[in-house]
């Protein structure tokens, strides 16, 4: 059955069999299924019996109805007829409607588009922006359908949408559908070429059934798929972000909040040529404005911290070498200050044979990471009465750089009691040897070096030998050093010598039983 649909993935036998084993497991999935059979379907006598299935689901209101793609145009004519012509070839037009929103452009874009017989065509007198653009494109949209927000830079590849589709319909809380491709943050990027026709063939191969899906804090708006009963609920992309970015983290965080989920799914795999529409403008001014729209807006910071990591990659998973050297398949795993749990999701997507608990004393990121599926992430006022002090840990970890050094004892001594007997504990300390600490006392810079409510290697280990742990490891990151202070600081190694990791980053992790 699956094998069929790897074989030949363009071939409908593959999906009749797997449309019969989906009615009694998903019947969504198995609309979605037959409809895909229909579509790459030759024979007259079969496609009958295929509709047939379709008006038999309908009726066990099974149903899923077409998406609508909505794409912004400015400009870059050529791309958007590529786009357009990428869904025509890979998607049966009973599963989508094309709505193009064209933001003023002053190219030919406008007289190639009034000339598609098969688009909703929206003309701006003005450019709305992506967020005002697209929610233009959703109310000209059909009103029962689902919303496929789109990138005109982008290429569908051959079950993109279908696999998209079921992913998004494996489960009811699932709001929202995301794609990988081969030009994305967020850790979306899963395969690199400079070649379309290998990315083609990529995905060809890639977009078929039966592989898992990761639950994301955020999806990246260039390919994400939403139901349109959460959409109407959640409100349409917020359009203070203008003209373009963080809007789709807010939508996806809003999506959160109302206890529905963003799924990556893996095996919809969209060409993504980049960004094309900001080249022209101030695209980092434009990113650090709506970033600040986006922290005063969810009150992000809080307690002098930073607290907005939406993409998996901007809040990496330190631990995650560490945990995978576990050989207990049931462990417990606890990240304390968990932040907005785009890391530990990841983590927990990676290692899916642990169990991942995470701790967050900052109302604002509570209010989202408490929601996500698959992790257990929950508030807490005070360490010492956390919701989790009763659960025994095989590993725990523990950013003390967000930690003032006066509560870095009663972070210590609880968590001590909360490991496992055979349990570990990492630590991520910041690094007193990093040339910055006091390289610029050298150059005369009076305000430079420690602070003294920040938690170091040194008070690390004096709280380890307090508390009767054992160091096991000590890991420093080497970097290089910047070019207009190699020279000045080499010759400072090598009189103190390079044991004393004069230049190594910022922090530095201990590992302890």
């Amino acid at each position: 059955m699956l094998e069929k649909i790897k074989e030949n993935p363009l071939d409908y036998k593959g999906y009749l069999e797997y449309g019969k084993y989906l009615e009694n497991i998903n019947l969504k999935q198995a609309y979605l299924t037959y409809e895909n059979a229909l579509f790459y379907c030759q024979d007259e006598l079969v496609k009958i019996e295929i509709q047939n299935k379709l008006d038999e689901i309908t009726y066990r209101q099974g149903k899923v109805e077409p998406a609508s793609i909505v794409i912004l145009s400015y400009n870059n004519r050529q791309l958007t007829q590529q786009c357009i012509e990428s869904i025509r070839e890979t998607t049966p037009e009973s599963a989508r409607e094309i709505v193009i929103v064209d933001n003023n452009s002053q190219d030919d874009s406008v007289e190639y588009l009034r000339q598609q017989d098969d688009i909703v065509l929206v003309e701006n007198d003005f450019n709305a922006g992506f967020p005002g653009g697209c929610n233009i494109g959703i109310k000209a949209s059909k009103k029962e359908n689902d919303i496929f927000l789109l990138n005109n830079d982008t290429i569908l590849c051959a079950n993109s949408l279908y696999t998209l589709r079921m992913g998004l319909y494996e489960k009811d809380n699932y709001g929202s559908a995301g794609s990988v491709t081969n030009n994305c943050a967020n850790l979306q990027s899963v395969f690199k070429s400079d070649s379309i026709d290998e990315l083609k063939e990529f995905g060809l191969r890639n977009n078929v059934v039966n592989k898992r899906s990761e639950i994301k804090l955020m999806l990246v708006a260039f390919a994400v798929l939403i139901k349109r009963h959460v959409l109407e609920k959640v409100g349409y992309l917020d359009e203070r972000f203008f003209p373009g970015n963080f809007e789709d983290d807010d939508i996806s965080l809003r999506i959160l909040k109302e206890n529905y989920q963003n799924v990556l799914v893996y095996n919809s795999f969209i060409i993504h040529l980049g960004t094309v529409s900001f080249k022209k403008v101030d695209y980092s001014g434009i990113l650090m404005k709506n970033y600040d729209k986006l922290v005063e807006k969810y009150n992000f910071q809080e307690d002098n911290g930073f607290y907005c990591f939406t993409h998996s990659e901007t809040n990496v998973a330190f631990y995650l070498n560490q945990i995978k050297e576990i050989k207990k398949d049931n462990a417990k795993i606890l990240v304390v200050k968990s932040d907005l749990g785009a890391a530990i999701l990841h983590a927990a997507y990676l290692c899916p044979q642990f169990e991942f608990y995470g701790l967050n004393n900052t109302v604002s990121c509570a209010t989202i990471s408490t929601h996500l599926e698959g992790v257990n992430i929950e508030h807490y006022f005070d360490i010492e009465n956390n919701p989790f002090k009763s659960i025994k840990f095989d590993f725990i970890v523990l950013d003390s750089t967000v930690i003032q050094k006066d509560e870095f004892e009663k972070y210590m001594t609880v968590l001590k009691n909360m490991m496992d007997d055979d349990g570990t504990m990492m630590i991520m300390t910041k690094n007193p040897s990093f040339y910055m600490n006091w390289y610029p006392i050298l150059k005369g810079e009076t305000d430079a070096g420690l602070n003294k409510n920040v938690v170091y290697c040194n008070d690390v280990n004096d709280m380890l030998s307090k508390l009767n742990l054992n160091v096991k490891t000590w890991i420093f990151n080497y970097l290089e050093i910047p070019n207009e202070v190699r020279e000045e600081i080499e010759a400072i190694q090598n009189v103190v010598g390079i044991q004393n990791h004069v230049t190594v980053e910022n922090v530095a992790y201990i590992v302890c039983k």
